[in-house]
């Protein structure tokens, strides 16, 4: 097993409707259904178990087979935008159809030219600790785990049997 850090491309991104050319890092960024309920708090007022608690019980009145959608992103840390991922799972078919292709080309590899392959993103870490307080974070400092690129449901009975 090799100890080198697998370095992180660049992409180049065209917008679709006004040409423009952007370079940057791309990262899958993740939603859990419900885990907005973060945004009512600080890691100051709630610890990330107690506040996984109260998640928990919101989930499972909501989803009470289990499975809670886990909603996809693509973010360019450093940039605001924020579309959808191509790909996801539509949980809601009807509500949108636009995603990152929608605006922009498929992204290339900066030096390869190689097209994107999205499976191979980086899922972000999402933490809820003294230093960082990110939506959901409370989900992965509470149990460790975060979702596989593009998984569509996180199943409840697997995170709380992690705590037990």
């Amino acid at each position: 097993m090799s100890n080198e850090k697998k370095q992180i491309p660049t992409w180049k991104v065209n917008s679709k409707t006004t040409n423009y050319q952007w370079e940057g890092v791309l990262v899958a960024y993740w939603e859990v259904s419900l885990d907005t309920i973060s945004d009512d708090y600080t890691p100051q007022e709630i610890d990330a178990q107690t506040l996984f608690k109260k998640w928990v019980k919101l989930v499972h009145l909501k989803y009470p087979n289990g499975l809670i959608p886990i909603h996809w992103f693509v973010e360019q840390p450093g940039r605001t935008q924020t579309e959808f991922m191509p790909f996801e799972f539509k949980h809601y078919p009807n509500l949108m159809n636009e995603n990152f292709l929608t605006f922009y080309n498929w992204p290339v590899n900066s030096l390869t030219g190689e097209r994107l392959n999205w499976l191979e993103l980086p899922v972000i870490d999402k933490f809820w600790n003294s230093t960082y307080a990110e939506k959901g974070g409370f989900i992965q400092e509470a149990t460790g785990w975060k979702p596989s690129i593009l998984q569509p449901y996180v199943y409840l009975p697997t995170l709380t049997q992690i705590l037990e």
